[in-house]
């Protein structure tokens, strides 16, 4: 499911929630994908509420750190849309 599209002068960014899923001990994860829409080769996957990359490809460390701050500042959201309380949006 699509979350957004970032507009860059460089290339658009998709950021998009993979899966929901509980854990061992019923605490609710979300997987997040986040790729160049020039080129699905490169991604990052973060895992929420832990704000952790697990694996990225084609993205520098600036990249990723600027990923985490939005996928940060967005948490609420992003949790309100995987649990399907609001609709896909773009942000500039």
């Amino acid at each position: 499911m699509e979350y957004c599209k970032i507009y860059r002068d460089n290339g658009n960014i998709l950021v998009n929630i993979m899966d929901m899923y509980k854990d061992d001990l019923e605490r609710e994860h979300i997987e997040i994908r986040i790729e160049k829409e020039s080129d699905v080769e490169a991604y990052a996957r973060f895992i929420l509420p832990a704000n952790y990359c697990t694996h990225s490809y084609g993205f520098s460390e600036m990249e990723i750190k600027k990923f985490k701050k939005f996928l940060l500042n967005n948490t609420l959201t992003i949790w309100d849309m995987a649990r399907g309380n609001i609709c896909a949006e773009s942000v500039d």
